[in-house]
């Protein structure tokens, strides 16, 4: 529709431009006549024929020369000559007042234009030179470049809404197929991708989308993998206490001493259990509440202080040395209870897997950015294929000797997602046999 608004505009532009460039052409060339006539006192007709050769005027346009009257002199018409007679057309009325006409309308022969100027002697209008042509010329090239122009414009419509067929689907057809996977992921379904097809912002949104999916089905596998641990370690010390229970109930004979072991026994899973469910809670609350850190400033001497303060019953069972070095106090701003869990948790580690005898060392260090602090222990340490898992959730080591010191497989990833909410980080350095140096990094901030 707009193509063809577009046309009618050029055509009547054309049109206009044709009509009027012809009107002042033949105004030019009356404007010339009138000149050469007022110059003579007389008229005459082998002057004016003369003046018209000269200015090789075609055949096809009519020239007439009028007096002050309307009063035909000249006319180069051989049919319907009017020499003699009063022509009395509104051009001539116009320019006997001494205007300058062009006109231009459709007659029953058809097209025609007309030019009228006034000759004027001593500033007195003593005639009117009167020119007309065919516009028919004219007339027959707009009607070719209308025919001509409309089937460009047909043509064009049909590459236009070819190309726009083709861009339609080119452009919604990753949206449709975007939207079908959205659709999907909405239901559940979350092993469904996008093709990506080019560098665009659809196939930058792909992109994003897959990424997504990625990062669901990652988190969705591990929530997998968490129930199914955690359900897993819930279980493990209820069947032990269900087991001790129905061994006493169907004993005929109970002693006093078996009567407490196996009531130690049942409390020992108990508090493994009640451990168990402590850390779950402490892990639900950092995934929930990861963004809400209580900062304030924290001198990390004296909480190093307190935790080899709690810790050192622990240790001394063992007859391992704790020992820290710390010289100077260093404030930090961090949230106490988390990087306290975060030191507690590597630190009680460090100790649970250091043979009798060993020895767990903290120190701590102070850069213009960062707080280091170094738990380094000579216990069993870690092998290379498992340092890289030791930070998920209820991994174990070695899961016998877990089970003898009480560890759920949740004390490294708890400590790891606290200093992560800081924005700091845990590196590992381990080997078999030798021991383990657990470097915990955390910005450093004082307000």
């Amino acid at each position: 529709m707009t193509l063809f608004l577009i046309d009618i505009y050029i055509q009547d532009s054309l049109e206009e431009y044709s009509f009027n460039q012809r009107g002042v052409e033949l105004l030019t060339r009356a404007n010339v006549v009138a000149n050469i006539t007022s110059q003579y006192i007389e008229y005459s007709d082998e002057l004016i024929k003369q003046t018209i050769k000269q200015l090789e005027i075609d055949k096809n346009i009519r020239v007439i020369v009028t007096d002050k009257e309307a009063k035909v002199l000249f006319d180069t018409a051989e049919a319907n000559n009017l020499k003699g007679k009063v022509l009395l057309k509104e051009e001539v009325v116009k320019a006997l007042k001494g205007n300058d006409v062009q006109t231009h309308f459709e007659e029953e022969t058809g097209w025609v234009i007309n030019a009228a100027v006034p000759i004027v002697k001593e500033k007195e209008t003593r005639g009117v030179v009167y020119l007309s042509t065919s516009a028919q010329n004219i007339v027959d090239f707009l009607k070719d470049f209308r025919k001509k122009l409309y089937g460009i414009t047909l043509v064009v419509s049909l590459l236009i809404g070819l190309l726009s067929f083709f861009l339609a689907g080119v452009i919604t057809g990753p949206v449709e197929e975007l939207t079908a996977a959205i659709r999907d992921m909405s239901d559940g379904k979350l092993n469904r991708k996008v093709e990506i097809r080019g560098n665009d912002e659809i196939a930058q949104l792909g992109t994003a989308f897959n990424k997504m999916i990625e990062r669901l089905n990652q988190v969705e596998e591990k929530r997998h993998q968490f129930v199914s641990d955690a359900s897993h370690e819930l279980k493990t010390p209820l069947s032990s206490i269900k087991v001790l229970a129905e061994s006493l109930m169907h004993m005929q004979q109970l002693e006093m001493p078996i009567i407490k072991e196996f009531l130690s026994d049942i409390n020992n899973e108990i508090n493994r259990l009640s451990r168990i469910i402590d850390k779950l809670l402490m892990l639900t609350r950092m995934d929930i509440f990861e963004n809400e850190l209580e900062m304030k400033n924290v001198n990390m001497k004296a909480l190093l202080q307190g935790i080899v303060k709690s810790l050192s019953p622990l240790a001394g069972k063992k007859g391992i040395e704790l020992r820290l070095k710390a010289n100077e106090d260093i404030f930090v701003l961090v949230d106490e209870d988390k990087i306290w869990e975060a030191i507690f948790n590597i630190v009680d580690n460090s100790i649970k897997y250091t043979p009798e005898g060993g020895n767990v060392t903290i120190d701590i260090d102070k850069s213009e950015y960062s707080v280091t602090i170094i738990v380094e222990d000579n216990g069993i340490g870690i092998s290379g294929t498992e340092i890289n898992k030791i930070f998920d959730r209820f991994y174990r080591v070695d899961k016998a000797r877990a089970r003898e010191t009480g560890g759920t497989g949740l004390g490294l990833s708890i400590a790891l997602d606290a200093v992560k909410l800081h924005g700091g980080d845990i590196q590992v350095e381990s080997e078999e046999g030798k021991g383990s140096r657990f470097k915990i990094t955390i910005p450093y901030r004082e307000t």
